[in-house]
């Protein structure tokens, strides 16, 4: 297993460490501060069932394709998770795409990571654009600043794509509330405050920005702030907790409608801080 460990300090001398697996769909397993714990880690169990789980990546495509434009994979018995992810009633071998579960090529110094994953690598000897079911190129992005971890994710394909991240952040003692300035069916502007107690599973859009969102997550031992950017207005982030789960995830994704996206080219920015809770 390739680990990749990025390591800062910020200004008042505590450490910074992000923690990913470039041999494993680039998860990012671990975002410290000092002995804070963002990543929720009780979600490891899911990882190694179906690469869900922890700091998974999202592209080319979002959540699950129709059954009709899933590539067949020939030989399963290569991809375990396959099996397991049948017997669950998902036809969807690769959900969220390719990218949460074949190996980067990845380059990394203390501060920063470099990676990219193409259709013309192979995974058991397999293309990716075999697997996806078109060609792509993909590139991620990590830098880890004493003020947080920014991220930088692009894809250029040869049909409708998108990136992202599905990171699942802990909720300690189960509780956590989400804040943040969303456009509502009007477009105009309302502040979303999500009391983490009820489960969602929502598609939101930035105000006054369209280009940037700003969201803020409160638990009870820290806070996270999450902002990003795009340089068009496909873009929106996702907010996904299910009932009385551990965890809420805050997915920021180049493309305005993710089951449908536009765009064959995009890039998104993010830059994840932790801050104390107060």
């Amino acid at each position: 297993m390739s680990t990749i460990v990025l390591e800062n300090q910020i200004k008042n001398g505590e450490r910074l460490q992000a923690t990913f697996l470039s041999d494993k769909g680039m998860n990012l397993i671990s975002f410290k501060k000092g002995d804070i714990e963002v990543i929720e880690q009780s979600t490891q169990d899911i990882f190694e069932e179906r690469f869900a789980g922890l700091g998974s990546l999202i592209g080319p495509h979002f959540h699950r394709r129709r059954a009709e434009v899933v590539p067949k994979v020939k030989n399963e018995e290569l991809f375990p998770h396959i099996a397991r992810v049948k017997a669950k009633g998902v036809q969807d071998p690769f959900s969220h795409g390719i990218g949460r579960y074949a190996p980067w090529q990845a380059q990394a110094t203390s501060h920063q990571v470099k990676a990219k994953l193409t259709g013309k690598d192979t995974w058991h000897d397999v293309p990716l654009s075999t697997l996806e079911g078109q060609n792509f190129n993909m590139t991620f992005e990590a830098h880890l600043k004493e003020n947080g971890l920014f991220l930088t994710l692009s894809i250029v394909s040869d049909t409708d794509s998108l990136v992202g991240i599905h990171y699942y952040y802990a909720l300690p003692n189960g509780k956590g509330e989400v804040m943040s300035e969303v456009k509502n069916d009007s477009s105009v502007g309302e502040k979303l405050v999500m009391d983490l107690t009820q489960a969602i599973d929502k598609t939101y859009y930035p105000f006054p920005n369209a280009l940037e969102g700003d969201i803020l997550l409160k638990t009870e031992t820290y806070h996270l702030k999450t902002r990003y950017f795009s340089n068009n207005a496909e873009n929106c982030w996702q907010l996904y907790h299910p009932a009385g789960a551990k965890f809420v995830c805050i997915e920021p994704i180049s493309a305005k409608d993710p089951r449908h996206p536009n765009l064959s080219v995009s890039t998104i920015q993010i830059h994840l801080e932790i801050l104390d809770a107060f």
